[in-house]
């Protein structure tokens, strides 16, 4: 299995394990206080995506998801030999966290949502995935834009 492909399970299998962690182990609603008042595990279902945008919209939700994590895999197979390291796991946290999102909505019609920390909307393994996938993209293209410019002098 290839480096974007283990990134991708790793993602995707803690994700579901956490989900099922805690749909298994708290009622819907509950909370249990890690640093009171500041980060709590909380049980609630997200029927939307980030921050609930489009809750209710199962369909469009997983159209949407479906075409953006195949495009992102298609991208990742036919660029993979030029791609660096950086880009290809950034990509492969996109897309484990993406299809963790997707399998709940498909399964269940909605995400189980549990990191809750005060200042930010409750979000999940997934969530965590995509967030860091982006950021580390984002400093990846950074990075070779960097190496191109100084490559130029």
């Amino acid at each position: 299995m290839t480096l974007f492909g283990i990134a991708a399970a790793a993602v995707l299998a803690l994700d579901m394990i956490t989900k099922h962690i805690v749909s298994s182990g708290m009622e819907l609603g509950t909370s249990i206080a890690i640093l009171p008042g500041v980060f709590e595990i909380t049980y609630i279902h997200n029927t939307g995506a980030a921050w609930g945008i489009l809750a209710g919209k199962q369909l469009l939700l997983q159209i949407l998801t479906a075409v953006l994590m195949a495009a992102v895999i298609v991208y990742a197979v036919i660029k993979r030999k030029s791609l660096s390291r950086l880009e290809m796991i950034s990509l492969a946290l996109i897309v484990g966290g993406g299809l963790g999102n997707f399998l709940s909505r498909a399964v269940s019609g909605y995400v189980v949502d549990f990191f809750n920390i005060h200042i930010i909307p409750v979000f999940n393994v997934a969530d965590i995935g995509i967030t860091t996938g982006c950021v580390l993209l984002i400093i990846s293209v950074f990075l070779s834009g960097k190496k191109e410019n100084d490559g130029r002098k």
